[in-house]
């Protein structure tokens, strides 16, 4: 039996101490039931599961001052009864004790303050201030935040933010819940308080907003404001009054109720925390460990070591501007990059630049080739050039972590994996693995774990989609992950197409969100798929504040003004207004049904610390690391299952001591070996019929990389797929063949590493984009250009950003590890490699199987077209009689008779010739064409010109090429000139040119503006052996106007440096009397005595003058050929000695090493017969050899 008299008096007591608002804070007022109602157990439970459940806000109203009141009240609580499923009987019960205790039995009873309040506009007769409130809105609610500072009295008071009231200009009013906040004295804190909306619409625009404060002083405050158009707020007045003494004792109960309930959180929390470790402790004994795990964690952790060492990937990044240092030592740079790179915000990164000078910092924002970054150390106004280098091993640390944390009990599926995963392998012949899309989804319905062989364009995506709309249709939760951005794009995309229109609503009601940075385009724009959007499609006003700080960057980078001041203000408002949103945006993405996101992400996210779903697919799995899968799998209840290409690219580690993470998933369940055999698995499904690429495309890979097991779907032979791929095939260039060959053998395709170790070839790349050009000017709608290497890659890419400077491009430009999972209808691969070099790269010369993963990739992301840009006969000297799968592919083309271009069928100089782009990159294949606008290049020349030159056997025409050469340096340009052909140069050019090993391209420059390929023209050959060489016979010379590409051209081939073994100096302009020691080599003696004003001659020259008439010092050797210093004044005689400490001071600088090509370390010296300079490695060499 209830007690219904008892609690009616109870209600009536908390109602007369802290007023009927109280019944609207759920915490509050459980608390209330559990000190009250200690002596009726019974009732204690209910209603305080009750006032958690809401009761208060189904209460409000009260109290009911009439019957109608009271009849609707009563039929409110009634209904809100029926949904917590309480029985009719105590549903009864309660609605009798509501009845008696919330009638009010006199509507004037309510005591009124005896004191008017004192309205002042400011707040100096209140003992806080509070910042002008910051108003947000959102979706669900509006939110205010302010900052409550405590004025500096001796007063010690405590506040309660009691309530936040909204009056809009219609005169409606909107409160906030009634959680009082407590602000305790002599703190100053920031406030947050939220309105809800409550499925109304709340007019900003225009209301009043009131903050009221109960305060322990006997004062009630009501602070107002009034919010504009802009949504800004403005100070209206404070109002302060007296409380009578039933409202202060109330308000101390409040606060005594307050900080009741804080102790018991902190108790609570404590207790947990407690719990927690004790957990933990009984998780670390309980979990799961192995030798797999072991191994795994050894070199997870080698791999962490390796990468903290500095010995990670650096990206070079260039034309770096300080644009402001803050008062707190924090310095913003902006720099160019070369490389392309999506770094979220925020992200920590290391700045290396010259000098030793290294720098800790964060991204500030990274797009479009641009990042700007925020470090915490000077690296002077402008830097040239830096390195830059993420902290992957953080990503790496927390994988390691979650290995060694797998809970038996709950990571069931990540734990079946190493536990059986490996011992089910068997020898049985893959051909027998289940077999189409049916099968996979058949697979996924009976197994937990499902590893899908999905060779290019076989319906991985699609088929990943049809199941995760499937668990949608079942209510079921889907977690999308994959190693790249790319990938999970293509399955949200593709959920998403695949939805109906009556489910649209799911989409709609955020059910299914992309979380993390997204690079589709189509995708980026949806409102409703990507987590950042929706998220923002329901703040309105940083939706707006977003929008204008976006136009404004916008239009600042169209006045060139990035380095300005105005412009970092500007991307630090972009990132604060970011950050805010990122924090909603969270909460979207804990309630959603389906989430596709990075592997990264869910792995060091805490969000999915705590989450499991239903079903975790793993796209691209092959790229990925085992305990990458482990990670993921360990997130999956009741189904795992990974997708993926094993004759695709592996997983990539960084140290050789940590080779078994390059181990991808279907190699630990020993689907396939070391060598590339491949066997049955009781786990594996394949998806044998691919639906992208022309027949004449897939025809090499299946034959070559499947087994044949990859099939042609009726699609590509009959049905539309053909008709489109037809299409693509029939227009230019190269139409009517899906799979052809420019032969690049008899041209003068030089290639070479830059300083990063990364392969280029200028005039493969200039073929490479004009014919991808050509395919986009013929109405290709996505061509793709494809490269083994970034040096490479960031060339074209150049080129791409130069020719499109207005508008956008359907060309793309990647390396064939970026390019997995896409796909274009035509593909340009750029094999690169050619000669001087003896030898193929790293990349294409590593072990088979991989470079055979490699090539698969490249080739199988053509749907119509695959055009391959390669120097044929350097493949075939190199690899004739091998297995190297381009040469076969090279030998495919050829035997079955598929389009080549070459200069035996004399069909290279009219292709060259028609995939001109003209504009700023335009091939000349006449020569005297080409020196004709060279001229007029030439005459325009402001300050110097940059030659180099491969060969010294120039062709007749050398001499108009000088004679430009020779008229621009009488008008004072400075002409630079390298040869690695020095001694067979014409005599005249010499004067001008120094010797070096670096010349490989023939190149000239003028004011950085201008770059010219092939001129002068030379009798250029490539060394095959030591009786065979190979003769340029098809003279390609190339124009390119760009400052991009131009920019790019001398950074990879480093042109303005000379090259003798391992001294690197810099390319200066020569004088007439000339004589050093690398000169001599190069067939340049001279007896004059004067050292060259280069190396160290130029470092005397620099730094030493003549103590009696200040002239420059410069550097001679006597008769005995002892070195020392004399004026450069004739008229003067003074001579001085060349010092231990001048050496030692240019070696130092400039870090010289010895020119023997050992790398040694030098040390200047003096002996007997004068200075001497010493290497470590046994060598004595001359002041002049240096």
């Amino acid at each position: 039996m209830w007690h219904t008299t008892e609690l009616v008096k109870i209600f009536e007591k908390i109602t007369e101490v802290y007023g009927y608002d109280i019944y609207q804070n759920r915490k509050l007022c459980a608390a209330l039931c559990n000190d009250l109602f200690t002596d009726y157990s019974t009732e204690k439970n209910i209603m305080q599961m009750l006032f958690r459940a809401g009761l208060g806000e189904a209460m409000k109203g009260v109290p009911f001052k009439n019957e109608r009141e009271l009849k609707i009240g009563l039929s409110n609580i009634e209904k809100f009864l029926a949904a917590q499923a309480i029985e009719v009987s105590v549903r009864e019960n309660v609605l009798d004790v509501i009845r008696l205790a919330f009638v009010d039995t006199d509507v004037n009873s309510e005591v009124k303050s005896v004191y008017q309040p004192v309205i002042s506009k400011t707040f100096n007769n209140s003992h806080f201030k509070m910042t002008l409130p910051v108003i947000k809105e959102f979706e669900d609610r509006v939110e205010a935040s302010f900052k409550f500072m405590y004025a500096n009295k001796e007063e010690k008071v405590d506040s309660v933010l009691e309530k936040c009231i909204i009056t809009d200009k219609f005169g409606k009013m909107h409160s906030s819940r009634m959680d009082y906040e407590l602000l305790k004295h002599d703190k100053s804190r920031s406030v947050v308080i939220s309105i809800p909306k409550e499925g109304k619409n709340i007019f900003i625009s225009g209301s009043t907003i009131e903050f009221v404060f109960l305060c322990s002083n006997h004062k009630r405050i009501t602070t107002s404001y009034k919010i504009n158009v802009a949504k800004t707020t403005m100070l209206m007045q404070v109002a302060v009054c007296q409380m009578t003494e039933i409202e202060y004792n109330r308000t101390m109960d409040i606060v005594g109720l307050l900080i009741k309930t804080m102790d018991n959180v902190a108790k609570s929390t404590n207790a947990i925390m407690a719990e927690g470790s004790i957990m933990s402790a009984t998780n670390e004994q309980t979990a799961y460990t192995s030798s797999d795990i072991k191994e795994y964690s050894d070199a997870l952790r080698r791999e962490i070591h390796y990468l903290k060492q500095g010995k990670g990937k650096k990206y070079k990044i260039v034309n770096g501007n300080k644009l402001v240092k803050s008062d707190k030592g924090i310095y913003t740079y902006l720099f160019e990059m070369e490389t392309e790179l999506h770094l979220p915000d925020d992200a920590p990164v290391v700045v290396e630049a010259a000098g030793e000078l290294r720098a800790v910092g964060s991204v500030l924002s990274c797009e479009d080739f641009q990042i700007l970054l925020l470090l915490d150390r000077d690296l002077n106004d402008k830097v040239s050039f830096a390195y830059l280098m993420v902290e992957p091993w953080k990503l790496l640390e927390v994988l390691d972590k979650k290995m060694n944390s797998l809970n038996p009990n709950i990571n069931k599926l990540a734990i079946k994996i190493m536990e059986e995963g490996p011992d089910l392998s068997t020898d049985t012949d893959i051909a027998n693995v289940p077999k189409g899309q049916p099968a996979v989804e058949h697979k996924l319905e009976t197994d937990d774990i499902v590893t899908v062989w999905g060779p290019p364009g076989t319906g991985k995506t699609y088929t990943m989609a049809k199941i995760a709309n499937s668990y949608i249709a079942q209510g079921k939760s889907v977690l999308i992950v994959s190693h790249s951005n790319v990938s999970v794009d293509g399955v949200i995309k593709q959920v998403v197409k695949m939805l109906n229109v009556d489910k649209q609503s799911i989409l709609e009601s955020g059910k299914i969100l992309r979380f993390g940075y997204v690079r589709d385009d189509e995708l980026s724009q949806n409102p409703y798929a990507t987590s950042f959007n929706y998220a923002l499609s329901k703040c309105d006003s940083y939706a707006r504040q977003l929008e204008h700080l976006m136009a404004k960057r916008d239009e600042l980078r169209a006045k060139n003004q990035m380095k300005s001041k105005e412009y970092d203000e500007v991307e630090h408002k972009i990132k604060e207004i970011r950050g805010e949103i990122r924090k909603e945006e969270r909460k979207y993405v804990e309630r959603a049904q389906v989430i596709g996101t990075t592997i990264s992400r869910a792995t060091i996210d805490p969000m999915f610390e705590e989450r499991q779903f239903d079903l975790v697919m793993f796209d691209e799995v092959s790229m990925a690391y085992v305990p990458q899968v482990i990670a993921a799998a360990a997130l999956a209840k009741e189904k795992f299952m990974c997708v993926g290409d094993f004759r695709q690219l592996a997983p990539i580690s960084q140290s050789s001591d940590s080779r078994v993470l390059q181990v991808d998933i279907f190699s630990y369940l020993q689907i396939v070996d070391g060598k590339g055999n491949m066997y049955w698995h009781p786990w594996l499904a394949m998806l044998n019929e691919q639906r992208r690429m022309a027949p004449a495309i897939s025809e090499f890979p299946s034959k070559f990389i499947y087994n044949r097991l990859l099939k042609d779907n009726a699609e590509v032979i009959n049905g539309k797929k053909k008709r489109d791929n037809d299409l693509v095939i029939k227009s230019a260039p190269l139409s009517g063949d899906a799979l052809n060959l420019i032969n690049l053998a008899g041209t003068y395709c030089a290639a070479d590493k830059n300083t990063d170790g990364s392969r280029f070839n200028i005039l493969s790349a200039v073929i490479s984009f004009s014919t991808a050009v050509k395919a986009e000017q013929n109405h290709i709608e996505t061509v793709g250009i494809i490269t083994p290497y970034a040096a490479q890659v960031r060339l074209i890419r150049a080129m791409l950003k130069d020719y499109y400077t207005k508008g956008t491009t359907n060309v793309s430009c990647a390396t064939v590890h970026q390019f997995q999972g896409s796909e274009s209808d035509v593909i340009v691969f750029d094999a690169v490699e050619s000669y001087p070099k003896s030898a193929v790269g790293y990349l294409m010369g590593k072990e088979p199987n991989q470079v055979a993963r490699l090539i698969n990739v490249a080739i199988t992301r053509g749907k119509g077209k695959v055009i391959t840009v390669a120097n044929a006969r350097f493949w075939e000297n190199v690899f004739k009689g091998t297995n190297h799968i381009f040469y076969k592919l090279l030998q495919h083309i050829k035997n079955k008779q598929h389009q080549v271009i070459d200069n035996n069928g004399k069909m290279l100089k009219p292709y060259i010739e028609s995939v001109n782009p003209g504009k700023l990159v335009n091939i000349f294949m006449d020569e005297q064409d080409a020196i004709s606008v060279f001229e007029q290049d030439m005459k325009k020349a402001k300050w110097q010109t940059v030659v180099s030159l491969p060969s010294g056997e120039l062709r007749e025409t050398e001499k108009q090429i000088f004679e430009m050469l020779d008229e621009a340096d009488s008008r004072g340009i400075d002409i630079k000139m390298k040869s690695n052909d020095y001694a067979k140069l014409p005599e005249q050019w010499k004067k001008y040119c120094f010797g070096t090993e670096n010349a490989t391209f023939p190149l000239i420059v003028i004011d950085d503006e201008v770059a010219w390929y092939g001129l002068p023209t030379a009798k250029w050959k490539f060394q095959v052996d030591k009786t065979t060489s190979l003769v340029t016979v098809v003279h390609t010379m190339i124009r390119i106007k760009g400052k991009n590409t131009v920019e790019m051209l001398k950074a990879l081939t480093d042109l303005e440096n000379i090259v003798v073994g391992q001294n690197t100096r810099k390319l200066i302009k020569k004088g007439t009397m000339i004589t050093n020691s690398m000169a001599a080599s190069s067939g340049n003696a001279s007896d004059s005595g004067v050292i060259s004003n280069y190396g160290l001659g130029a470092f005397v020259e620099e730094k030493e003058f003549c103590p009696k008439c200040k002239n420059h010092m410069i550097l001679t050797k006597n008769a005995r050929g002892t070195a020392y210093l004399k004026c450069s004044n004739k008229a003067c005689k003074e001579t001085k000695y060349l010092t231990v400490d001048l050496m030692n001071w240019y070696i130092n600088s400039l870090n010289v090493k010895c020119p023997k090509r050992d790398g040694g370390e030098l040390r200047g010296g003096l002996g007997k017969y004068g200075p001497y300079v010493r290497c470590n490695c046994g060598h004595f060499l001359k002041p002049d050899e240096i």
